[in-house]
């Protein structure tokens, strides 16, 4: 009788964690919804700490939403930032694809991802990068499935950061960038911002 009902605990925090009715631990990995968030954080580096690492970020106060303007999975959004060696200061703490969402930054360090130097969609917001954004034909799901990804990940942000919707930003609210590009030339941007909202109940 013992070993079902610890089994019937265990059952229960599982669909607890999956469900994503609360974000109390960040973990390497956590699940928000079913969507997989993994942490697999950039190399600390000489290079990457003085051009990807920022300043610590005491206070989150928006999530801050882009597209890659390509076709790769988040995977190659992280090895390329890692890898990227060009004196630019860019950084990112998400990339999200069909299939998973990918930390790349601590959350407590800003990243270069706004375009507003030291401005807060730098120093005071999580940049999450929505990849596949290049895909059509018959590569069109694997954007749009990372799309809903992205819904999730950003609602779970602003669940862990106890942030209204209000917070949630585009990457041109803050320098004028045409981004994240396919939301925006699609029109769809309220659509995606209401979807965030249904996602952070």
């Amino acid at each position: 009788m013992r070993r079902f009902a610890l089994y019937g605990v265990c059952c229960a925090v599982m669909m607890f964690a999956l469900c994503g009715c609360r974000m109390l631990e960040w973990r390497q990995v956590t699940f928000y919804k079913g969507l997989k968030i993994r942490e697999d954080l950039l190399e600390k580096n000489s290079y990457n700490l003085k051009y990807k690492y920022g300043n610590p970020m005491p206070k989150v106060e928006y999530i801050t939403i882009h597209n890659t303007w390509n076709v790769g999975p988040a995977v190659n959004e992280r090895t390329y930032l890692n890898n990227r060696r060009d004196n630019s200061y860019v950084s990112y703490h998400f990339a999200v694809d069909e299939s998973e969402a990918i930390q790349i930054l601590p959350l407590d360090v800003n990243g270069w991802h706004a375009g507003d130097g030291q401005g807060k969609g730098n120093r005071a917001s999580i940049g999450i990068e929505i990849c596949r954004s290049r895909c059509t034909g018959k590569d069109e799901q694997l954007y749009r499935r990372a799309e809903a990804n992205g819904v999730k990940l950003a609602a779970c942000l602003l669940r862990k950061f106890n942030l209204p919707l209000s917070a949630l930003r585009k990457h041109q609210d803050w320098s004028g960038k045409n981004c994240p590009h396919r939301i925006l030339d699609e029109k769809r941007w309220e659509s995606f911002r209401r979807q965030v909202g249904d996602a952070m109940r």
